[in-house]
């Protein structure tokens, strides 16, 4: 299956989007058919290493759509389902992570 997507391919460069081919889910995974999507502050900080990743990543973990497939041992989840995707990082070791208020 085809997408577009957000990349970010290295340290301090702007993001791109392009088409990348998807696998089916594996274990423990599902593919969602995205309705809505957007890059966030948090995606800002990948691209700053503010927040270090192996490149290239995937940005846009907020958003919504519907699960199409779900891969091995996912029962929590269904085809059909409509969900709301976000991040919440809790890295531990800032006072926003101790006071368990990653989202500042």
């Amino acid at each position: 299956m085809k997408t577009k997507a957000a990349v970010l391919r290295e340290l301090g460069k702007d993001w791109e989007i392009t088409e990348l081919d998807l696998d089916p889910p594996q274990a423990g995974e599902v593919l969602v058919r995205w309705v809505a999507a957007g890059l966030c502050h948090s995606d800002e900080h990948l691209r700053t290493g503010d927040i270090p990743v192996r490149y290239p990543i995937v940005g846009g973990h907020e958003g919504a759509g519907v699960v199409e497939e779900v891969g091995p041992g996912v029962t929590s989840l269904a085809p059909g389902d409509h969900i709301v995707c976000s991040s919440r990082p809790l890295f531990g070791h800032c006072r926003f992570c101790a006071r368990r208020t990653p989202n500042l």
